[in-house]
């Protein structure tokens, strides 16, 4: 009986193969990935091969690549939004906020202030929820010059109309 099922079972291994290793965390600190990981889809790895233990960062808001990276231990907001494809002139670098495992409140870091003033820009830990948000100044300002655009064209439109009657 017993070498009846380790028989189906060894057959089960063979057939169905092994299952693709995933990104798991150990005792909720660090996780592991295994040089042999792809990664899914909205996950990415960085600095893999360094030594370090890479932590689980979820990167969204103005950010080119939105999703879970993971970065080295030690890596501060700066260099996890570089990760993230950096940032453009979309991007709000004041008003960044962390989640942080553990803590009730929001962690709000203005990181322009910060690089321009030389102030120690904030290290991310395992599991932290950094969004970035977007530039809406900018936005408001391309809709105006738009705006402006078709009004005078519909002026201009209009005027010509009744030039012709």
């Amino acid at each position: 009986m017993i070498k009846r099922i380790l028989c189906q079972l060894m057959i089960g291994v063979l057939v169905l193969g092994t299952a693709p290793l995933q990104a798991e965390s150990v005792e909720d600190k660090f996780a592991q990935i295994s040089p042999n990981q792809t990664p899914g889809q909205g996950e990415f790895v960085h600095g893999q091969g360094y030594g370090k233990i890479l932590i689980r960062v979820l990167m969204f808001g103005s950010v080119p690549q939105q999703g879970v990276h993971y970065v080295p231990e030690g890596t501060d907001l700066l260099f996890s939004i570089l990760y993230a494809g950096g940032y453009t002139d979309a991007s709000k670098l004041n008003g960044i906020t962390i989640r942080r495992r553990g803590q009730k409140d929001l962690i709000e870091v203005d990181l322009k202030d910060a690089m321009e003033d030389g102030e120690k820009i904030p290290r991310l830990q395992d599991g932290d929820i950094v969004s970035v948000p977007y530039n809406w100044r900018r936005d408001i300002a391309t809709i105006s010059i738009i705006t402006g655009f078709m009004t005078a064209m519909t002026g201009f439109t209009l005027s010509l109309i009744a030039l012709s009657k």
